[in-house]
């Protein structure tokens, strides 16, 4: 996940993540992976840490690379 990157470049620790988004370093390492996708109470806390560090997230710091949108062309 892209959002994890951003927030490890800004000099934050997993561990200080995970406090920041009240869970584990487990769940920030399958944040990580795409294993999982954060609740709204932990995707607001995102948005809220890397505000803190001066860091705007996009929706697309939270999809993996493959995470393609492939319009079907139905109801557009």
């Amino acid at each position: 996940m892209n959002a994890i990157d951003r927030l490890l470049r800004s000099g934050l620790t997993r561990s200080e993540i995970a406090a920041g988004l009240g869970v584990t370093p487990h769940m920030v390492r399958l944040y990580a992976r795409h294993s999982r996708f954060p609740s709204k109470k932990v995707f607001a806390c995102f948005v809220e840490l890397a505000e803190a560090r001066g860091i705007t997230l996009l929706a697309r710091d939270f999809l993996a690379a493959n995470d393609a949108c492939e319009p079907n062309g139905e109801g557009a």
